[in-house]
């Protein structure tokens, strides 16, 4: 555990910052969240000797209410969802009905699930710490070499994976985890809220293929869900699994007092909207943090900005540099576990990390949480804000804005951060290329009958007869059987929506980077693209459309590219209308075209266009997904005083500021959402703005978003109207996506039509 460090006024300090000349940013808001006291309760009946004696010698003599209760729960087979805070001890909750279950009958097995190696190599640690007898508990993942696989499949009572490794290499092959799976009765899902969008969506069908191997060989576990603070957990959870779950929900364990600052860099160019980098800050602060021997956590929403801020900060240190590491995925398990310990034994003063140390990784207590710019959701927020306290101690939380339409749109708004609910993790297992791909899987598994609905979807039966008449199911004795050689499992990617990906290869070195799924291939790693990996910077020099190959090679350059696309979109089904102020407000199904037609090369920090448009002979991509539209009439525009040549642009605008406010709502970033505006659309044959989920078959957003259609307008029109720019920023209108260059763009129209369309009620 970290040693005592003197401890500061942290209210002092923040005048201190707002005083200090060398500090070029403004503290925007700031307040004390106060702390509270442990509340505890009692089980009963009470815990066994030799697991009450194991815990009092890890410190754990009582537990708290809200652990007390989880624990009643499971421990009557009931369905559970855990929801609570950093260090709130949701672990002890599922790790003490394992272990009494363990010590009763040493055959019982459990199956736990964690969204990284990490986590479950961390969470392994935890529970063999509590030595109780007869656990055998074991990672099983994708670093366990082959020949120990077996030797773990035999002995392990307790396995540690993820969602891919369960996929991949442990339901496919069932019949080697015959006995774990008859003796099956718990099941573990930790940190479900990052089980969302098509990830999640994925994991829902995998969740129910386990479920249905497990009943085969005679089981029915008790599932375990365990949650940072979301918007809708008892749905997430049932969606995920099919089962019906009770939430526990709370937090009971002993919180200091925190102070919570919010950063914003200043202004560098009024005109354009641009701020110093919000990185810069954010070192500033560390610097200033660690020089005080304040034990420093810092978040950044990236590997680069990761390793940048650590550089910069080390080399300024000076005899402190050595006290100071970065810590991140990508790197070998030893060295994390080194950095992890360091922090844990305090001697390191301060880390940079992504949010690898969000989860529930036990690096000990902190004084201090630097947050580099918004990290997307408000879940992710408070977990990273947990991270600094020491029980009864004061903390710091600052949260440094960047030129995000978000992060301004809560520095312009900072009552939002605190009193706002937490989004909704949304998930679509009715994707019906998802569905289909997992059915295929589930085929491979077992036969499959009709029964398997209850299980499986209630549209089994028109994935089976997709499957069937593309050949890859057969019929058989009244049971559909998978009818390839190869199994269906690899062929799947967990993080797009089951279409083809491109694999990228380094062409210097012949070493596999990664892959890229076929939503995003064209326009991101086309050739001549600029493809970033890890920091590194490579210049794409093909594509190899009938192999699904990219070949790249390292480059140095002082350029990017951004592509140019073309987009059509049809109405394929309308599913709910209704009225928005002066606009109609449609929910439904659409069919997407896009077209990249060529790319731009653009300056390193000031965007300049170098040269003219270079043309691709790419074909079109094709897709069918969710979204919602609004329709604008032309009486309302001219009403707006926008005139007809400032309509495309305002439409635009209106766009990109409605999709950057979407996280709002529900959890989800810019890649996971498309728009298109059109001042004349031949299916509703008028202005039109869409707004549609970027992944084929749907991730669940535009629904979501369609219900909060009122509040997403006036955060837009809010986000218009405080961004200070003159004209349009990355801070309000411009989008890094944009297929057309950011151009028209017009944010007075936008502001005007949106004063003018919406309610009187909603506007403040």
């Amino acid at each position: 555990m970290a040693p005592e460090t003197q401890p500061i006024n942290f209210e002092e300090l923040l005048r201190e910052w707002e005083a200090n000349p060398d500090l070029e940013g403004e503290l925007v808001h700031h307040r004390v969240v106060r702390g509270s006291d442990a509340l505890f309760e009692t089980v009963d009946p009470p815990l066994s000797g030799p697991l009450a004696a194991r815990l009092a010698e890890s410190g754990v003599t009582d537990l708290y209410r809200h652990q007390a209760r989880a624990i009643r729960k499971i421990r009557q087979g009931t369905h559970t969802v855990l929801v609570s805070g950093t260090a709130s001890g949701k672990t002890l909750c599922y790790q003490i009905p394992i272990a009494e279950q363990i010590l009763e009958q040493s055959k019982s097995t459990a199956l736990l699930l964690f969204p990284t190696k990490a986590l479950a190599q961390d969470q392994l640690r935890s529970l063999r710490s509590l030595r109780i007898p007869g656990l055998n508990a074991a990672t099983y993942d994708g670093d366990v070499a082959s020949n120990e696989r077996p030797a773990l499949r035999q002995h392990s009572n307790v396995i540690f994976t993820n969602p891919d490794m369960l996929h991949f290499g442990i339901l496919p092959y069932h019949a080697k985890w015959a006995e774990f799976f008859l003796r099956l009765r718990y099941v573990v899902i930790d940190e479900m809220h990052y089980l969302r969008g098509m990830f999640g969506t994925h994991t829902a069908h995998i969740i129910r293929r386990l479920r249905r191997i497990a009943a085969h060989y005679g089981s029915e576990p008790t599932f375990v869900f365990a949650s940072a603070t979301i918007g809708n957990p008892a749905e997430l959870a049932h969606r995920l699994s099919g089962l019906d779950v009770e939430v526990v929900q709370g937090d009971d364990s002993p919180k200091g007092d925190r102070v919570v600052a919010m950063w914003n860099p200043p202004l560098e160019d009024p005109e354009q909207g641009r701020r110093r980098s919000s990185l810069a800050e954010t070192t500033d602060l560390f610097v200033d943090l660690v020089r005080r021997e304040q034990h420093t956590i810092v978040f950044a929403r990236s590997r680069k900005g990761t390793e940048l801020i650590y550089r910069w900060a080390a080399d300024r240190l000076g005899d402190l540099k050595d006290r100071v590491a970065p810590y991140r995925s990508g790197y070998n398990a030893s060295d994390r576990r080194e950095t992890e310990g360091r922090l844990f034994s305090g001697e390191l003063l301060g880390v940079t990390t992504t949010n690898a140390l969000e989860l529930g990784i036990d690096v000990g207590s902190l004084d201090a949480a630097l947050i580099n710019t918004f990290p997307g959701t408000l879940a992710s927020f408070r977990q990273q804000s947990g991270r600094a306290g020491r029980s009864q101690r004061t903390s710091l939380v600052t949260l440094i804005g960047g030129h995000d339409a978000l992060d301004q749109y809560f520095m312009h708004h900072p009552e939002e951060l605190f009193t706002r609910s937490a989004e909704p993790a949304v998930i679509n297992p009715d994707n019906p290329q998802v569905l289909d791909a997992h059915t295929a899987c589930a085929a491979y598994e077992l036969p499959l009958t009709m029964d398997d609905r209850t299980v499986i979807s209630d549209d089994l039966e028109e994935s089976v007869n997709r499957l069937v008449q593309a050949e890859h199911l057969r019929l058989r004795d009244g049971k559909l059987y998978w009818a390839r050689r190869q199994p269906p499992s690899p062929q799947l990617s967990l993080r797009s929506s089951g279409g083809p990906t491109f694999t990228i290869f380094d062409l210097n070195e012949g070493r596999q980077l990664g892959t890229v799924e076929q939503e995003r291939a064209f326009r991101d790693t086309h050739q001549g693209a600029i493809y970033l990996h890890q920091g590194d910077t490579y210049l794409v020099d093909h594509m190899d459309l009938k192999r699904h190959e990219i070949g790249v090679h390292p480059a140095k350059v002082d350029y990017y590219t951004q592509p140019k696309q073309d987009k059509a979109m049809d109405i394929v089904a309308i599913e709910d209308r209704g009225q928005l102020g002066e606009m109609s407000h449609w929910l439904g199904r659409v069919r997407v075209e896009s077209h990249v037609i060529g790319y731009q090369r653009k300056k390193l920090g000031t965007g300049e266009k170098l040269g003219d448009l270079i043309h691709l002979d790419l074909p079109p991509t094709e897709f069918e997904t969710q979204a919602f539209w609004f329709t604008i009439s032309d009486s309302l525009l001219r009403r707006a005083d926008v005139d007809l040549h400032d309509v495309p642009g305002t439409l635009h605008a209106t766009e990109h500021t409605m999709i950057a406010m979407m996280p709002l709502f529900a959890i989800c970033d810019r890649w996971d959402i498309g728009g298109l505006s059109t001042n004349w659309h031949h299916q509703t044959e008028t202005n039109t703005v869409f707004v549609y989920d970027a992944h084929p078959g749907g991730a669940g957003i535009s629904p979501v978003a369609y219900e909060k259609g009122a509040d997403l307008a006036q955060a837009t029109l809010e986000a218009l109207r405080t961004c200070p720019c003159a004209s349009g920023c990355p801070s309000c209108v411009q989008s890094p996506k944009c297929g057309n260059f950011n151009n028209p763009l017009s944010k007075d129209g936008a502001i005007r039509l949106l004063e003018i369309a919406l309610p009187e009620s909603t506007d403040d």
